[in-house]
This record gives C-alpha cells, structure tokens and sequence, in this order.
C-alpha cells in the first residue's frame, strides 16, 4: 500500500535541532506519514488548512512558542518554518 510519503521525490534531510525535531514529530502526527525532512514542503504532503490549525495549536501547546497557520503556508519547508517559529516577536523589547 502507497502512503503519502511514497510521493515524495526529494531524498530525506534529517531535522536539525530540537526545535526542528519536535515540530516535523507533530507535523508528521497530524497528516500521519512516517516522517518530516528538513527540507520537505508542507504541501507535498497534501497538508490542508484545518491540519494546519492543528499543528500550529499544538506546537503552542506543547512548545511554548507563537505558531500561527499563515506562517506554515507562507514558510512551508519545515526549516523556513521552524526559522519563522523563532524568529523575534514584531516590537518585542519595545
């Protein structure tokens, strides 16, 4: 049986990070394939918005960190992501 991760042309890139290896574990959770690369876009795995929303609901709640849904598809290589996830808040330190 083909699973969505069969699809995927581009040779797998390990997560780097703890950031990055804990936000492709929740991704991969949510469209349920096996795993998320580094490079690996959101949309080649047929990622909808609804899924979206769960990912970024629960990269908030289990890492403490701001993710909203635009984010994802605006950056949706999981290392532009990540990189968006960390990045500063607009006016922090204000």
């Amino acid at each position: 049986m083909e699973s969505r991760q069969d699809f995927i042309d581009e040779e797998y890139v390990a997560p780097v990070g703890k950031m990055e290896t804990s936000v492709a574990a929740i991704i991969a959770d949510v469209l349920g394939v096996d795993r998320i690369g580094r490079t690996d876009s959101y949309y080649d795995f047929g990622g909808t918005s609804l899924q979206a929303i769960r990912i970024c609901t629960r990269v908030e709640g289990q890492l403490g960190v701001k993710a909203v849904p635009l984010w994802l598809f605006e950056n949706d290589v999981l290392e532009d992501f990540v990189r968006r996830l960390t990045e500063p808040a607009e006016g922090a330190g204000d």
